[in-house]
């Protein structure tokens, strides 16, 4: 999804935009407010979603994954991802978790998406710890919240999707793994 990287460049967010904010997910561009701390003056978005209220530096915003919501087309390629098999690694379970938490706080539907047919497939073959389902459910929620912006489809049908696009990657993981055997 090349577009997700040109997505993040846009600085140029104008009051009333939505975007995603990665620690608060869809919101509004309430404002832009100039502020003076510790000397340096910088201009600060200010991102509303619900009664959250974020305010994030504009030199910030690339770092933070501040980003204009999918397309119809980017949720395509999300379903399309989300059917093909991965081979997840185990490592050092603490340096895993803080992996994960990385990659939820990046806001990256594509790295989200890979996250979560880790988790997944981690959850099919019982392999999956009990902070990791945590992890799985954020992930979960995440993509499942930006898709129901874009298509305003239920949440049910969404989640429904998804889980049937992760369904489709693990039975073609297993149907693999069956020929070389």
């Amino acid at each position: 999804m090349s577009k997700s990287a040109e997505i993040k460049a846009d600085l140029n967010f104008t009051v009333g935009d939505t975007v995603v904010e990665p620690t608060i997910g869809i919101c509004q561009v309430e404002g832009v407010r100039t502020m003076t701390i510790d000397n340096t003056t910088e201009e600060y978005f200010i991102f509303v979603s619900g009664k959250a209220r974020v305010l994030v530096p504009r030199s910030q915003v690339p770092k933070r994954g501040i980003r204009k919501p999918m397309s119809h087309e980017d949720v395509k390629k999300i379903h399309a991802l989300l059917k093909m098999p991965v081979s997840p690694s185990r490592g050092d379970a603490r340096q895993m978790y803080l992996n994960y938490r990385e990659i939820i706080k990046s806001g990256d539907p594509i790295k989200i998406c890979k996250l979560l047919r880790e988790l997944y497939i981690l959850d099919e073959t019982d392999d999956l710890k009990g902070k990791e389902k945590e992890i799985m459910e954020q992930a979960m929620t995440f993509l499942i919240d930006e898709i129901l912006f874009v298509t305003e489809d239920s949440k049910t049908k969404i989640r429904r999707d998804i889980e049937d696009c992760l369904g489709k990657m693990y039975k073609k993981k297993v149907d693999k793994e069956r020929k070389k055997s």
